[in-house]
């Protein structure tokens, strides 16, 4: 294994020279480490952070300085890490390369605010050891492994998104859209105010799968720069009666907290589905309990957007489209011809590329997601990587690679704009489903 791994390192670093992007170079640290190669994945760390001034390199630049007993220039790089994003792994690390440098006191006040930060990253004979040097722990955590923690769990859903807008592939409308619904309200609250307009509510995104509906409202929170809480129906669903409508309020206070906040409802449908068709009590109550949360009859929800997202839209409740809930609605259709070209642009970064002609390809790729165009790129590097393999010559993805995959895979977005024409001819009550009617009459 280790023979391997340090063949297929020597062949990345051949390949860095010709191609010598951020992806690639971050890939070889990452191999470097592995192979605990450490001060060469020094240098690799030094160079990307060097040219992107990623806080992430700081913390592997650190493991690796820490890896190699440079404990001074670990902690360096570790303090300037935590000023830019305070992860519970990061603070830890620094603990253990405090501990090393005879900081005992530091090292168990990191220490704490790791575990209290995450508990599961307790380790009882680390916690031993600081104790029998002189380090002062407080009573709260104890040698069983046990902490009182309150809001442990908030670090599981509770994220700051690291995307934004530009790293959304095509979608230039729904963009504009968003920007006018959510992010401008949330920018200057007091122009929207003053027009009587509310800072916050619900939007609900709906479309085929792999359209890049979460990834858009993953990017919605970080242009808004707002706290993110994403949950699905497995986060909320409960066997005892009454704890799912308790869960799904304990989220809903949760973003109170974090104000501002965007809560993404994946799968809108399983958790707030149509009353009428719904045959199980739970159900039809946990439905209600979001109808609750969404008014926010004895809650502050100012500066809370809750936005949902559906493949289903005609099974989600009719009352959850009601003004002050989700009473925007957006359709995310399959990306265009300039979408097609973008995503494919997205997903080739930083990987070695020869002569693409991105518009040939993208012509040929309608109605397909954006899931759908990834797996595309994703074969032709696997095709070309099996090649390089059984050769040892390196070489670079070419249009013919993309071509011959494209070849294998269809449009998995077909049988859900067959579904939804449906819909739309047939069930279209309130126009809803205007959109639907508009994209199939375009193609």
């Amino acid at each position: 294994m280790s023979e391997d791994l340090n063949k297929a390192i020597s062949a990345l670093l051949e390949a860095l020279k010709f191609s010598p992007t951020i992806r690639l170079r971050r890939h070889v640290a990452e191999l470097l480490m592995q192979a605990q190669r450490y001060q060469e994945a020094e240098t690799q760390w030094q160079e990307i952070y060097r040219q992107t001034e990623d806080p992430e390199c700081l913390v592997q630049l650190g493991m690796a300085y820490y890896r190699t007993q440079n404990f001074a220039e670990a902690k360096k790089v570790l303090l300037e890490a935590i000023t830019h994003a305070i992860n519970a792994e990061t603070i830890l690390l620094l603990s253990k390369v405090c501990y090393e440098l005879g900081d005992y006191q530091q090292a168990g006040q990191y220490y704490e605010q790791a575990i209290k930060q995450d508990s599961e990253l307790a380790d009882v004979d680390y916690q031993r050891i600081l104790l029998s040097n002189g380090a002062q722990l407080l009573a709260t955590v104890t040698l069983g492994g046990t902490h009182e923690v309150d809001d442990y769990v908030d670090n599981d859903l509770v994220e700051r998104p690291g995307v934004a807008f530009k790293d959304v592939g095509g979608m230039d409308v729904l963009k504009e859209q968003i920007k006018m619904n959510i992010i401008y309200p949330f920018q200057q609250p007091e122009l929207f105010q003053s027009f009587g307009r509310k800072v916050g509510g619900g939007l609900l995104l709906y479309g085929p799968p792999g359209c890049g509906k979460t990834f858009l409202a993953r990017a919605t929170a970080g242009e808004c720069q707002a706290h993110f809480i994403i949950i699905s129906i497995h986060d909320v669903l409960d066997m005892y009666i009454g704890n799912s409508e308790k869960n799904l309020h304990n989220i809903f206070e949760l973003a109170r907290r974090k104000k501002p906040a965007i809560i993404f409802i994946d799968e809108l449908d399983a958790l707030g589905g149509s009353r009428q068709q719904m045959h199980l009590h739970h159900g039809r109550m946990l439905t209600n309990q979001l109808l609750t949360e969404l008014d926010g009859i004895d809650s502050d929800n100012s500066q809370i957007l809750v936005l949902g997202a559906t493949n289903s839209p005609w099974f989600v409740d009719a009352s959850l489209r009601r003004p002050g809930r989700f009473d925007r609605v957006l359709f995310v259709p399959p990306p265009d011809l300039a979408g097609r070209i973008q995503i494919l642009q997205l997903h080739l970064q930083g990987k070695p590329i020869e002569n693409i002609d991105y518009t040939r390809i993208a012509k040929l790729m309608e109605k397909f997601s954006g899931a759908d165009i990834q797996a595309v790129c994703t074969a032709a590097a696997d095709t070309v990587i099996a090649q390089v393999m059984k050769s040892g010559k390196m070489r670079p993805i070419r249009t013919e690679d993309l071509l011959n995959a494209l070849k294998k895979i269809k449009p998995s977005t077909l049988e859900w704009l067959s579904i939804a024409k449906n819909y739309a001819t047939y069930s279209n009550v309130a126009n809803a489903y205007d959109d639907i009617l508009d994209y199939l009459k375009k193609k």
